[in-house]
């Protein structure tokens, strides 16, 4: 009787190998996936870190840190006065506001666009979040040299901060983040300037808000985005009177015409009211104001001034016709114009002068 056969599973390949053969293939391919691994984690370090894009991103996640120490010991990035004149720029800005706690929140940051110019330059434009609102910069950017001579190094080939121009006018400090400064420090100004300029140098991308608070004057917010690096921005921050400006004026007004009020002559001397009677007078004029004028505050060329604005008083006096001899009370109420030709906000203590025009 003839047994069963059994079938048997074939000699793996490896088997006829020797030892010595099956770890030297083994290390082999050990060796290959190490190969492999390493090029894809460079691959991904060019695409990344070591590529231009990765180094603009690089520069704004170190300013949404606010460690702007890094941001600027970037290759390019620290601005100079001979880079900021080849760029077109005022060579010599303010640095006021370089500081961290200036900075917006900035977030959702990524890379638009990479653009090889073929020129050994890149266009590298990154987008943020700056406080909740989307900003964009573009960034030049150029090959230095290569780690290994396989990882790429980078430096901006044009600063990545620009310069703002900001001009308060009718006032002389502007307020940022919580802090005022004064352009009359930061660059000198003509004497008795009405409005203050000065160029500060800013990160992009960036939002600033500026305004101006202080005891007589108020200015609506301003955005300056900052969103070109290497182009001048220029903003404007206009102060206007406040309630309070107006009400101390208006004080000071009301109290010169009361004085103007209390001469006991038909024509009170310096003030914006008066008449001539040709009968005559018999003891003393009184005057009273009836209608105070109503105050309004404007910008003229060189400080604030008030236009012409109306007025009544009342004139109460007792004459005798030079006609007839009879004597008379005569109550009259007599219209006037009045108008301040300057109204300075003095420095020294903040009150107020007021002039009278002629």
């Amino acid at each position: 009787m003839v047994g069963d056969e059994v079938d048997s599973p074939p000699p793996h390949p490896l088997a006829a190998l020797s030892p010595r053969t099956r770890v030297v293939l083994l290390w082999s391919g050990v060796a290959l996936l190490l190969l492999l691994a390493f090029a894809a984690a460079v691959g991904a370090l060019q695409r990344s870190l070591y590529s231009a894009g990765g180094f603009a991103s690089s520069y704004v996640e170190s300013l949404a840190a606010h460690d702007l120490r890094a941001a600027l010991a970037m290759p390019g990035a620290a601005p100079t006065e001979a880079s900021l004149r080849a760029q077109g720029l005022p060579p010599t800005p303010s640095r006021e506001l370089l500081r961290a706690d200036v900075l917006p929140t900035l977030t959702d940051i990524r890379v638009l666009n990479d653009d090889d110019l073929g020129t050994g330059e890149h266009l590298v434009e990154v987008q943020a979040k700056a406080d909740g609102h989307p900003v964009t910069a573009r960034f030049s950017v150029r090959q230095t040299g290569a780690v290994l001579g396989l990882l790429p190094t980078w430096r901006f080939g044009a600063t990545p901060l620009t310069v703002a121009h900001i001009t308060v006018e009718h006032a002389d400090t502007f307020t940022v983040g919580g802090h005022t400064l004064e352009p009359r420090a930061a660059e000198a100004q003509p004497v008795g300037s009405f409005s203050v300029a000065a160029d500060y140098l800013v990160f992009a991308p960036a939002v600033y808000v500026l305004g101006h608070t202080s005891k007589y004057l108020d200015a609506q917010p301003v955005t300056l985005t900052a969103s070109s690096p290497g182009r001048q921005l220029d903003v404007s921050v206009v102060a206007d009177p406040n309630n309070a400006f107006v009400a101390d004026v208006e004080k000071q007004l009301n109290g010169y015409l009361d004085d103007c009020a209390k001469q006991h002559v038909l024509q009170p001397t310096g003030c914006p009211f008066g008449v001539v009677i040709d009968d005559r007078v018999e003891g003393q004029p009184s005057w009273s104001i009836v209608k105070y004028p109503m105050v309004s505050i404007v910008a003229g060329p060189s400080g604030w001034m008030m236009p012409d604005a109306q007025g009544i008083a009342h004139l109460s006096v007792t004459v005798q016709s030079l006609f007839d001899g009879t004597v008379s009370k005569r109550e009259r109420d007599e219209a006037f114009t009045v108008s301040l030709s300057s109204i300075v906000i003095r420095d020294d203590d903040g009150s107020l002068d007021i002039t009278v025009a002629d």
